[in-house]
């Protein structure tokens, strides 16, 4: 393959979320200090679990049990797979956020008076197709950034990837038209059509991603993060084929650390 193979994770939509690394150099434990959870150390040095679950097609209704479930100590899963296409990274937030909330009541109720923060969480997203485009793409990455924030003591690292390269018609599950119609209005105002422009959408796309990771840098490298605000910890690309990811390295300032 010809990007660094440190750089390679692969995701999937379902529940239970193995990230394959076949070619993966460097395993190591969450952090120094930390217990012996297996991670996967990225090329801008984050270091990313190597085990997760995937929401992003679950009911909505059933995520707030099962991210209780995976988030308990005997699971300790730390890594959750969506995107913001799936319209649920609101109640994923607020789902981490109560079981925080309800873990720091039981502690104190069983008077043990621990003040320790929960571990990190990582959460993979995406940016879907009718938001490919620059300023497209910065009104999905935030509303992903404020959806998944929330008022806890957990800080979470935002993986945000471009779900697709391209709206494509031939594929009978996508609409190109008719999901471009149904955008609201402030989406439309932000940009063009991005399906009129499939060779260079997720290219000025990509250009935001980088703007927007460059921004987290300070965050990024701080030993604590600011309480309840997300941190981009890498960008990357899904569904790329190997002619965009030809030209995508031509081009990146940055180089997509997961895809």
């Amino acid at each position: 393959f010809f990007l660094p193979t440190q750089t390679m994770v692969l995701s999937t939509p379902t529940l239970l979320l193995p990230f394959l690394l076949l070619l993966a150099r460097t395993y190591s434990a969450y952090g120094d200090d930390d217990d012996d959870l297996l991670t996967y150390k990225l090329s801008n040095g984050i270091h990313i679990p190597l085990v997760g679950m995937g929401v992003g097609n679950l009911q909505h209704e059933l995520i707030p049990q099962v991210v209780s479930a995976n988030l308990m100590p005997a699971q300790d899963i730390r890594l959750i797979d969506t995107a913001h296409n799936s319209h649920n990274e609101q109640i994923l937030g607020h789902a981490v956020a109560s079981f925080d909330a309800a873990s720091r009541t039981q502690t104190r109720g069983g008077g043990g008076g621990s003040s320790d923060k929960p571990p990190p969480l990582h959460v993979v997203t995406k940016v879907w197709y009718s938001h490919l485009g620059y300023e497209r793409t910065k009104i999905s990455v935030q509303e992903s950034l404020d959806q998944l924030a929330s008022k806890n003591t957990r800080q979470v690292y935002v993986h945000m990837l471009l779900h697709w390269p391209r709206c494509n018609d031939e594929v009978e599950w996508m609409n190109c038209e008719e999901e471009e119609n149904n955008l609201p209005q402030f989406v439309k105002d932000a940009g063009p059509p991005p399906h009129l422009d499939k060779q260079n959408a997720w290219k000025d796309s990509w250009r935001a991603l980088e703007e927007m990771y460059n921004e987290h840098a300070a965050e990024r490298h701080r030993s604590a993060g600011v309480e309840g605000k997300p941190i981009i910890a890498s960008i990357g690309v899904s569904n790329f084929e190997l002619d965009d990811m030809k030209a995508l390295i031509e081009f990146a300032h940055v180089w997509p650390q997961i895809y």
